[in-house]
């Protein structure tokens, strides 16, 4: 992705069209370049290749109603499935899933007038309900792109493993670990079957490594849990991992999370988290 693409897709949406919008704050746009860099790289190297024979298929499990407008500046940005929308090459597919019905009616509003408006389909339900509707939707012979962008700890890891079984599908999770886990940590201890255990999945026996946890700063636990969620994805298989910390003003909020099972996947996600939103490549 050039430096000029990102701005050019936020021109797409500034002017309000009457539609719902989701607020956010600023580090939102940095998740959203990264994942518009890798819809870039990928779709440019994959499509038409011989190996997906049934082209590529974009699957975004909480999309919101497709424009955010981050606070306070105002500035409206395009949600991931606009972004998809509007891929230099274009996905075969689109599929995008949201709960609430408001938000996903907005959502299917802004998609049907972009280029990709007869290739798509919106979902209003949770993910976790209808996840086998997602998959039918998914062809054979396709590689996925699935981006899972709860506002917590929404997305379970069972429906995770269904999406993961429709053959090549890649995934960025955004795992709230900062805002979330550390905070509800204790609660989440107590509970038999709390939103942590269904996200993490069965056996992960984290309640024992909670407590065997001596130093919780919350570096180490976050460290931890990313730990345990990384070891329950390798259980899908796989195998190629990438995380970037996504840190507001008062420092940590999230992590992504990216996963491939081919290595490929992994050197675009490198390629593209290799330097800021401005260009800038990171020192560390």
């Amino acid at each position: 992705m050039s430096r000029k693409q990102w701005p050019a897709l936020c021109r797409l949406v500034e002017q309000d069209d009457g539609l719902p919008v989701r607020p956010c704050g600023p580090w939102t746009e940095r998740k959203l370049v990264f994942w518009s860099r890798y819809i870039d790289i990928t779709t440019t190297a994959m499509v038409g290749h011989p190996k997906w024979n049934a082209g590529l298929v974009y699957a975004d499990l909480f999309a919101g109603p497709g424009i955010s407008r981050i606070e306070p500046s105002g500035k409206r940005i395009p949600g991931s499935p606009l972004i998809a929308a509007h891929a230099p090459k274009a996905f075969e597919r689109i599929i995008v899933c949201e709960k609430d019905r408001v938000a996903a009616a907005a959502c299917k509003a802004r998609l049907e007038i972009t280029p990709a408006g007869k290739r798509c389909h919106v979902i209003a339900h949770d993910c976790n309900a209808v996840v086998a509707d997602i998959a039918a939707l998914i062809p054979p012979r396709a590689l996925t792109l699935a981006f899972i962008d709860p506002t917590g700890l929404h997305a379970q890891y069972e429906t995770i493993a269904a999406l993961s079984q429709c053959g090549r599908v890649d995934l960025l999770v955004l795992f709230a670990d900062a805002y979330d886990i550390v905070r509800n940590a204790d609660l989440y201890r107590q509970q038999e079957e709390s939103n942590l255990d269904l996200v993490l999945g069965a056996d992960s026996n984290w309640r024992k490594r909670w407590d065997n946890l001596v130093n919780r700063t919350s570096n180490n636990i976050r460290t931890m849990f990313a730990e345990i969620y990384v070891e329950q994805l390798k259980k899908l298989h796989y195998r190629r991992f990438g995380q970037h910390c996504i840190s507001g003003p008062k420092g940590a909020l999230y992590r992504l999370i990216y996963t491939s099972k081919h290595e490929r996947g992994l050197d675009f996600w490198d390629k593209v988290t290799a330097k800021d939103p401005s260009g800038q490549r990171h020192l560390f």
